[in-house]
């Protein structure tokens, strides 16, 4: 909060800046034989006028005081908001989960690791076990979404990872798990 105290007021104008993307911003510049004094930008082009027309009405008439005050409520409240969005987003991206699916021959067996902040998970079984790789669809409003899973021979369907993705990488994933197994 800045209180500024004025003597001899000559007169109040709207100073338009043009940013470089062409955004305008409005403030209201104060004329005293001291200088141009300049009340707070981010204040829409009304409340500015409201403003310059008080200062012009109060230096016209017989007035000994004039009290203006003007907030940036709504631009804080705004960007406050966006801040909060990001981080929330950003939040979400650092805890979703990580999965690392291992195939070993040598052991002969598949391991699924999936890692996130709110623990560890690994899912484990043999190759021997597994009857074959496919692809799940998912319908999400107007497309189709995809994941691969594990199917074992007992026909229970193991997702390498939880989250759906587009086609073409699922199948190139299943594609070179087959190719790995068959080698």
């Amino acid at each position: 909060m800045e209180k500024l105290k004025m003597f001899d007021l000559q007169e109040a104008y709207i100073l338009t800046k043009t940013g470089s993307k062409g955004a305008k911003t409005y403030q209201v510049m104060i004329v005293t034989p001291f200088g141009d004094f300049a009340l707070l930008s981010h204040v829409s082009y009304q409340e500015n006028q409201e403003v310059v027309f008080q200062i012009n009405d109060f230096i016209n008439s017989g007035q000994t005081s004039l009290l203006v005050q003007q907030n940036q409520r709504n631009y804080l409240f705004f960007l406050n908001l966006f801040t909060l969005i990001i981080m929330a987003i950003a939040a979400f991206f650092a805890t979703s989960p990580v999965t690392i699916c291992t195939l070993y021959k040598s052991v002969d067996k598949v391991f699924i690791e999936r890692k996130s902040l709110r623990g560890n998970q690994i899912i484990e079984h043999p190759l021997e076990y597994i009857l074959r790789f496919d692809i799940q669809a998912k319908q999400y409003k107007y497309s189709k979404l995809y994941r691969a899973v594990i199917v074992l021979k007992s026909f229970k369907k193991i997702p390498i990872n939880p989250q759906y993705t587009d086609e073409s990488s699922i199948r190139y994933v299943i594609y070179k798990i087959n190719s790995f197994l068959r080698s």
